[in-house]
C-alpha cells in the first residue's frame, strides 16, 4: 500500500532543510580522487550556485514556447547520445566538446522549469532504447543535483556521467537483455557491465577517464548489496549515487525482458520503501520533492471518472497537480489536449493514482 503521509512527510522534511552536495571536502579530496572528478575536466564553477524555483501554487498549462524549445533540446541529446553510443559499436569515441555542449543545452533548460523534465514523458511511446534511457537519465539527474543546490560545474559533470553510465550494456547480447529468465553465467555478464562501461570511457582518452571512476558505481547499493564491489554509503561517489537513483526509477517505468512496466506511483512507493537500504535517503527526499507524491508522467483517475496524466507537478499543493485530460467521464479518448488544473478545481481530486499505461491501449 502506498503511503501518502509518508511521502508527504518526506517532502516537508525537504523543504525544511538545507541540503547541500556531500562531496568531498578539500582536504579529503586528494584521498578520494579516486572517485571525485579532476577540476581539470569538469566545466567551470559560476560564481554562485543555481537558483532552483519553487513552483507556484496556481498553475496553467505548458508554454508552447517552451515546451517546443524543450522538445528540440531533448531530441539533439537524443541524437547526440544516440551517435555515441552507435560510435562506441564500432569503437569510436565522441567528441567530448560537443558533447558537453549538448548537456549544458539541457541544464541550461532545466535551470528555467521543468518542460525538458516532462519531454521525458512524452516519450513514453517511443522504442525504449539505450540512448533514450541514458537521455532520460541524465535529464533527471541533473534536476536532482539543482534541487540539492549543485553549481553548474558539477551539474554539468553529473550530467555527463549520466549520459555514458550504462555504455557497457553494449557488450552484452540481445538475447540475454531480453531474455525473461536469466541464468547465473547471464546474471554475472549483465553485473559485469559496469567495469565494461568504465573501460569503454577510459579508452577515450583523458577527457573521458575520470568518468570510469564514477559509472563503475552506478550500480552500487547504499546498504553494499550492490554490484561490482559491494560498496555502501560514502565509499559510494555521490555522483553514482544520484545516477543509481534516478537510473532505477527511469527503468522501472519502462517495460524489460523479464517484466512489464511498473506503475509511475508505485515506483515511487517501492523506492520510498528501500530508503535507508538501496539509496541515499537524503537523495530520495529531493526526488520527491521534484517528482511529487503523483510523479510527473503518471496516470490517475479523478472522481469524475476521467483520466489524464501528471504532467506538471505543484510543490505547494502536491496532492494537486497538473493534469492532461486522455479519457473523458464517458470513458472516450480525447481528441484535443484538455488541462485541468487541480489546483483551481476544488470539486475534483484524484480518485485512483495507479492507473496502469495499458488503459490507454484499450481505448484507442
Amino acid at each position: 500500500m502506498f503511503r501518502t503521509r509518508q511521502l508527504v512527510c518526506s517532502s516537508k522534511d525537504l523543504r525544511s532543510s538545507n541540503l547541500r552536495p556531500s562531496l568531498p571536502a578539500p582536504q579529503q579530496e586528494e584521498a578520494q580522487s579516486q572517485n571525485a572528478p579532476p577540476k581539470a575536466t569538469a566545466p567551470p564553477a559560476p560564481s554562485a550556485a543555481p537558483t532552483v524555483a519553487v513552483g507556484p501554487t496556481s498553475q496553467s498549462p505548458p508554454d508552447p514556447e517552451s515546451e517546443k524549445t524543450a522538445a528540440e533540446r531533448y531530441q539533439a541529446l537524443m541524437a547526440e547520445v544516440q551517435q555515441v553510443f552507435d560510435a562506441a559499436t564500432k569503437g569510436g569515441k565522441p567528441d567530448p566538446d560537443k558533447l558537453m555542449r549538448t548537456v549544458k543545452r539541457a541544464y541550461d533548460s532545466l535551470k528555467t522549469d521543468d518542460s525538458m523534465l516532462t519531454e521525458t514523458v512524452r516519450q513514453r511511446a517511443s522504442d525504449y532504447t539505450w540512448a533514450l534511457r541514458a537521455a532520460n537519465t541524465a535529464i533527471l539527474a541533473i534536476r536532482l543535483g539543482l534541487e540539492i543546490n549543485y553549481d553548474e560545474r558539477r551539474s554539468l559533470a553529473l550530467g555527463l556521467c549520466a549520459l555514458l553510465h550504462d555504455i557497457g550494456m553494449l557488450t552484452i547480447p540481445e538475447e540475454v537483455l531480453n531474455s525473461r529468465s536469466l541464468t547465473p553465467q547471464q546474471m554475472k555478464l549483465i553485473r559485469n557491465h559496469p567495469l565494461e562501461s568504465k573501460k569503454i570511457v577510459e579508452n577515450w582518452g583523458e577527457k573521458f577517464a575520470w568518468i570510469g571512476n564514477v559509472v563503475v558505481q552506478v550500480h552500487e547499493k547504499y546498504d553494499g548489496s550492490g554490484y561490482p564491489n559491494s560498496l555502501k554509503e560514502d565509499q559510494i561517489h555521490e555522483f553514482a549515487r544520484i545516477i543509481g537513483l534516478t537510473d532505477t526509477y527511469e527503468a522501472m517505468t519502462h517495460p524489460r525482458g523479464d517484466r512489464d512496466a511498473h506503475v509511475t506511483y508505485n515506483v515511487l512507493s517501492q523506492i520510498v520503501d528501500l530508503r535507508n537500504k538501496e539509496h541515499d535517503p537524503r537523495l530520495i527526499k529531493a526526488l520527491i520533492h521534484i517528482v511529487s507524491i503523483f510523479p510527473l508522467g503518471s496516470l490517475v483517475k479523478l472522481n469524475n471518472g476521467s483520466i489524464g496524466r501528471v504532467i506538471q507537478t505543484n510543490k505547494l499543493q502536491s496532492a494537486r497537480p497538473l493534469i492532461e485530460i486522455l479519457i473523458d467521464t464517458q470513458g472516450n479518448r480525447m481528441s484535443t489536449s484538455q488541462f485541468t488544473n487541480l489546483a483551481e478545481e476544488p470539486m475534483l481530486y484524484i480518485e485512483d493514482p495507479g492507473i496502469d499505461e495499458s488503459v490507454l491501449k484499450q481505448r484507442t
